[in-house]
């Protein structure tokens, strides 16, 4: 287990908190559930330049800061790793991710629990099906991250 914690704005914390009251499941249960939602969709996150995004600071319409807290959380290592691969594909803190995850998957995921509708043995993160395979070609450095199993395991290995 890593022990490790992410700065959450009030609105974050707050529907973390009534979805852990309707389900019964934790904090950090929800938030590993909406990451991997937002995983299926990750073409519509992803980022190709700049730097990395973070949550903003400042309300941009009333310029107040915004506020958050720093939560304390415990993931086993490959969510970990997981949420780290997601800060570089889609070019935005973990905790700016976790909020989007959040505010676009939270209801989905409370609805599948409630509606006991949510299987974790085929939704969770691929570790079976997972992958980062470097390759030097040219002393040039690459790496591939498979997030699932393409449909020609070859591939894997080319």
């Amino acid at each position: 287990m890593i022990h490790t914690t992410y700065v959450m704005c009030d609105e974050v914390c707050e529907a973390l908190t009534e979805a852990r009251e309707k389900t019964g499941w934790e904090w950090t249960k929800l938030v590993v559930g909406v990451m991997r939602m937002m995983l299926r969709n990750h073409t519509k996150f992803t980022r190709e330049h700049g730097r990395v995004e973070y949550q903003k600071r400042y309300d941009e319409y009333t310029g107040e800061k915004i506020k958050k807290q720093r939560v304390k959380v415990e993931v086993i290592e490959r969510e970990y790793d997981y949420f780290q691969d997601m800060r570089k594909i889609f070019r935005r803190s973990i905790s700016l991710i976790i909020a989007i995850a959040v505010t676009h998957y939270l209801p989905a995921l409370v609805e599948k629990i409630l509606n006991d509708d949510y299987d974790e043995e085929v939704d969770t993160y691929p570790y079976k099906n997972y992958a980062i395979i470097e390759k030097c070609i040219d002393n040039i450095t690459t790496f591939r991250i498979w997030w699932g199993l393409p449909l020609d395991p070859e591939l894997l290995i080319q």
